[in-house]
């Protein structure tokens, strides 16, 4: 009986790995690891394995990319091509349609006709898009609201209207430590600021400063869009390029749940000037 079972589970075991006669195809794994691809070439390559190495082979596979529960359209891969003997390939992925900062769910799926028996014919993965930053030199800051000016490092995202302006309240605050008690232990690593219709758009920043009252609460510069009240390109137009080099920002400086003070229809209130 011991002998019958042991033939019987290796002729089953040949059936599902039979390739078919076809190159018998698989992923590796049904789950591949997550990948963040730079924004400004947003190309990887998978790994797919085949049975039979007899011959040249080439071919397609499919691809499916959600954001959420939307499918966004245009994600490309390239063919695959096996030189006689080789079992192993890589095909190229490209996922330029996912925005920046969203994590997508990609499907890689091989055609049935090409699919080994028992091995893995779709691998999903979650994969991502990142800002490549290069420097661009030393630019200047001025925010006449406090009276702080500096000459931080302008980053710029590769092929992209963004920029990090890097740590400009820090020289203000380490000159003013245990002087000023409006300057707190630190501020903003970076401003980042992108352009949407002609406007400058940026995430909140910490100004480095917190207001004395009667508790101590740090204080923010946020963009006009960040308020229910506020948000309506009306309220934005004073935060813009003011010549190819010169960006100025409107903010609402503000104490999370208690208020601030509104400079969002100002002209001059944040000057940043480009290398």
């Amino acid at each position: 009986m011991a002998a019958l079972f042991s033939s019987c589970n290796q002729d089953n075991e040949g059936a599902i790995y039979d390739n078919k006669g076809n190159a018998g195809l698989s992923f590796t794994a049904s789950t591949l690891s997550a990948v963040e691809v730079p924004a400004s070439n947003p190309v990887f390559d998978v790994e797919i394995v085949r049975g039979n190495t007899t011959g040249a082979a080439s071919g397609n596979i499919s691809a499916t990319l959600k954001a959420g529960n939307a499918t966004l359209d245009g994600v490309t891969v390239s063919g695959y091509s096996f030189a006689d003997g080789e079992n192993t390939t890589t095909v190229s992925v490209n996922v330029s349609p996912l925005e920046v900062g969203v994590i997508g769910s990609l499907t890689l799926t091989i055609a049935d006709a090409d699919a080994s028996i028992g091995g893995v014919k779709s691998a999903t993965m979650k994969v991502s898009k990142a800002y490549e930053w290069e420097s661009l030199g030393k630019g200047t800051f001025v925010d006449n609201f406090f009276g702080m000016e500096s000459e931080p490092e302008i980053m710029k995202a590769k092929g992209y209207n963004r920029y990090r302006v890097m740590a400009p309240c820090e020289p203000y605050r380490i000159a003013n430590a245990g002087s000023d008690d409006w300057v707190a232990s630190s501020s903003a690593p970076f401003i980042e600021l992108w352009i949407e219709d002609g406007l400058v758009f940026w995430d909140a920043w910490f100004t480095g400063q917190n207001y004395q009252g009667d508790k101590a609460s740090p204080i923010y510069a946020y963009h006009p869009s960040d308020f229910s009240s506020l948000n309506a390109p009306e309220h934005w137009q004073f935060s813009k390029f003011l010549d190819a080099k010169t960006i100025q920002l409107a903010p609402y400086y503000y104490i999370d749940g208690v208020g601030g003070w509104n400079y969002t229809q100002k002209d001059g209130i944040v000057i940043i000037q480009l290398p």
